[in-house]
């Protein structure tokens, strides 16, 4: 056989049903690694708001007990009470359909359902005054009987100093609980703060410029449990202090 008609039956076999069963297998083995491949991508975390206020009012609540978690566990993953404008911060939740309840003596508390397109948002709750609803059960139990909710009572800077000379200060504050991380920032919703190994009382570097300086401090409970991540968050504490450099 020449090498020219090698090369006409070589190419009348690429072109017949066997070259389309090649193709067609080809396809489907590239769809099957793609598809491992997705399915084997693990889940990401979310963060979540939630700021709650009196239906009918413009003022956020305070106190406001919020737990999330899911309709077998509501506070599995964290059960706190909004700070004084309102908001509750949730880290690290994993993307899954979640259950949040808002509750607080006074008012009727307030159940709301996510799916995980309403992750990485705001979600806004109003409670109207009166009472009953769902409620959220603040203070969590954990298995041998002891509070697992973290308090905090207060943060002062330098132990409550009006005025430093310095960008370095130390954030003294009254805690109630056994927390595992904390961070502070500058910012109310700790854009860019990371979660540190908790210490008693650990140090902060204030912004450049002079002037007065707003810390907010918070606290939680971390922990992994069959790949899910659990955690209990404190409310969010702040303070004050004004800088002046020499």
């Amino acid at each position: 056989m020449t090498g020219n008609s090698y090369s006409t039956l070589a190419q009348y076999r690429l072109q017949g049903p066997d070259a389309d069963l090649c193709c067609a297998s080809s396809m489907l083995l590239v769809a099957l690694l793609f598809l491992s491949v997705v399915l084997a991508a693990p889940v990401s975390a979310a963060d979540l708001r939630v700021r709650v206020f009196e239906r009918g009012g413009q003022e956020p609540l305070a106190g406001v007990s919020v737990c999330v978690g899911t309709q077998a566990n509501p506070t599995q993953f964290g059960a706190v009470r909004s700070d004084q404008d309102g908001y509750t911060v949730f880290r690290d939740l994993p993307r899954a359909p979640l259950t949040v309840i808002a509750s607080k003596p006074g008012y009727l508390g307030q159940q709301e359902s996510l799916v995980t397109s309403n992750m990485e948002r705001l979600l806004v709750v109003s409670l109207p005054t009166g009472g009953g609803g769902p409620k959220c059960e603040h203070d969590v139990r954990d298995r041998a009987g002891r509070s697992s909710a973290l308090q905090l009572g207060y943060l002062k800077i330098n132990s409550g100093a009006m005025i430093t000379a310095s960008r370095y200060v130390f954030l003294n504050h009254a805690l109630d609980g056994n927390p595992t991380e904390y961070r502070a920032s500058e910012s109310p919703d700790f854009n860019g703060a990371r979660w540190q190994s908790y210490i008693p009382e650990p140090a902060f570097e204030l912004s450049p410029g002079t002037g007065r300086k707003v810390v907010y401090f918070q606290v939680r409970r971390y922990s992994k449990m069959n790949g899910a991540d659990i955690q209990t968050l404190s409310p969010v504490v702040r303070d004050s202090i004004n800088l002046r450099l020499p």
